[in-house]
This record gives C-alpha cells, sequence and structure tokens, in this order.
C-alpha cells in the first residue's frame, strides 16, 4: 500500500482560517451576548441574578462548543480534501499511465502500418526496376526468335501460284525438247541459222 503523501500535512491555511472564524465569534460575543448579560444582571440587582449567572455560564459553554466545532469541522474537512488530493492523484498518475500507454501503442500500430506500406512500396519498386531491367532482354529474346524462326523456314512461306501441271507431261516436253537439241547439235546447225536448223 501506498501511502497519502498529503495526509497528516500541516496546512499553512487551515490554522488561520480557524483562528479567523473562532475571532470573529469570539468578537461578536464580546460585543454583543457579553455586554447583554452584564447590563441584565446590573439592571436586576441582587434579585434574579443567580439564573442571570447561570444563563451566562450556559452562553459561555455554548461559545467554547461552537469554537471547538469551528476547528473540528475546518480541520475534518482539510483531512478530508487530502484524502481527495490524494486519489486524485493516484487516478491522474493513473490516467497519465493509462493514456500514455494507449499512445504508445497506438503508435505502435502505426509504425507497423508504416512498415508493411514501405514493405509494399520496396516490392513494387522492385518489380518496377525487374521490369525495366529485363526489357531490352526481352527485345533481344523477341528479335532472336524471330531471326531463327525466319532461318528456319518458320517465319514465312513462299511460293508460286498459278495453273498446275501433269509431271508426265512435263517429262515428255522436256525429252522432246532435249531430243530435237541433241539433233542439232549432231547436223552441226546452229541457233541462227536461217535454213531451217534445229527449230524445224
Amino acid at each position: 500500500m501506498a501511502t497519502n503523501p498529503y495526509l497528516g500535512v500541516d496546512n499553512p491555511y487551515i490554522t488561520a482560517k480557524v483562528d479567523q472564524a473562532q475571532g470573529d465569534l469570539v468578537r461578536n460575543w464580546n460585543m454583543t451576548a457579553q455586554p447583554a448579560y452584564n447590563t441584565a444582571m446590573a439592571n436586576s440587582g441582587s434579585f434574579g441574578n443567580a439564573g442571570l449567572q447561570q444563563l451566562n455560564e450556559n452562553g459561555q459553554q455554548n461559545l467554547q462548543r461552537s469554537l471547538g466545532d469551528i476547528s473540528t469541522n475546518l480541520r475534518g474537512q482539510d483531512y478530508r480534501d487530502q484524502q481527495s488530493m490524494y486519489q486524485w492523484d493516484q487516478n491522474f498518475d493513473r490516467q497519465v499511465y493509462n493514456d500514455a500507454f494507449g499512445q504508445n501503442q497506438q503508435n505502435l500500430q502505426t509504425g507497423i502500418g508504416l512498415l508493411g506500406t514501405l514493405s509494399g512500396l520496396n516490392q513494387q519498386d522492385i518489380g518496377n526496376t525487374t521490369q525495366q531491367q529485363n526489357t531490352p532482354l526481352n527485345y533481344w529474346q523477341q528479335f532472336s526468335q524471330g531471326a531463327n524462326s525466319l532461318g528456319q523456314g518458320y517465319g514465312t512461306t513462299t511460293g508460286t501460284q498459278g495453273t498446275s501441271s501433269s509431271p508426265v507431261a512435263t517429262a515428255l516436253g522436256g525429252a522432246q525438247l532435249g531430243s530435237s537439241l541433241a539433233k542439232a547439235w549432231n547436223n552441226g546447225t546452229t541457233s541462227g541459222d536461217s535454213g531451217g536448223g534445229w527449230w524445224a
């Protein structure tokens, strides 16, 4: 158990308040009540003074009781204030601790969130730079594949379009042409001979 540092500490203001309140009461008694008793005793002569004396003594006892009540009440209130100050101090410390703890937790969560965001941005940067780095390589690979395809005949196809002919007819025509050339060669004619030559 923690001790109350405020409890039992002499309040420098409480004594002054007690003295002031008691002084006001005593002053009022001396200026009003006691002169009234004295006047009443003087006016009554000897007859009835015992009764007035008894009233005066009762009045003084009430004065003393009132003076004691002033001190007790003010000092009791000061004691309760000391307890309240301690409780407020404890609650204040607890609240400050809880606020600081909550703020630290929020700062931790914010920091973790920022680290996650930073990690995501780093991954995005790595992806972007990898793509930028690989783009020329991709261009080269595409060019190389295209060149290989063209070199191996996979890139484009060429062909002739037209009528189709019979292979047999083509062979016969070639044989006829070859036979004519052989005759012309054997006869000794030239292509410039207008006398019939191998054209005939």
